[in-house]
């Protein structure tokens, strides 16, 4: 295997890693990094964003709920969640009733929208055989940083350059040697 051909099966390589690292949107739960965990009467209900930092627009909202003493799951529970937006006094959203997360019943999820940046205050409400407990929750919605989506527009295109000037070698010179040999049989 010549150098060349070597450099267009590592750039290949590294096209199909990059493939796999890039961060894709998605809203659904089970990319939740970082949870907020507070105890409100019987339950630790714990409250995760997608996306970890907020935007205005699309926002999913997963929430666990425990047994604060045991800290055993509660899967039967009644969660409500209502929104106060930024400059406002009167409830932005809601009440929004969660629902149980199919892959796993320990999540309750919620797909909403928020408007405006800011602090947004969000009250999880959870009723269940245990009693009834609610829970404020500060989330801050920011605009997001152009500079990242620039950045990793600017290495896919450096990346693809690499790749593509590979295989553009890389097949100039499998054409060169298929000539040479074709001349070395006549």
């Amino acid at each position: 295997m010549t150098a060349r051909s070597r450099f267009f099966v590592v750039s290949v390589l590294m096209l199909a890693l990059l493939a796999l690292v890039v961060e894709g949107r998605a809203y659904a739960n089970g990319r939740v990094v970082r949870f907020v965990r507070q105890v409100a009467g019987p339950y630790e209900i714990a409250l995760g964003t997608i996306p970890p930092i907020p935007a205005p627009g699309a926002l999913h909202l997963t929430m666990t709920v425990a047994n604060a003493s045991s800290k055993s799951y509660v899967l039967d529970a009644e969660i409500a969640v209502t929104g106060k937006s930024p400059e406002s006094d009167s409830s932005g959203l809601g009440p929004l009733s969660a629902t149980h997360n199919p892959e796993d019943p320990t999540f309750y999820d919620i797909n909403t929208t928020v408007d405006r940046e800011g602090t947004w205050l969000f009250t999880v409400a959870v009723s269940s055989d245990l009693g009834e407990a609610s829970a404020d929750f500060p989330i801050e919605v920011r605009k997001a940083n152009p500079l990242a989506g620039i950045a990793t527009l600017l290495l896919l295109v450096a990346l693809l350059t690499i790749i593509g000037l590979s295989a553009w070698t890389y097949l100039r010179d499998w054409g060169k040697t298929r000539k040479r040999k074709k001349r070395g049989r006549s």
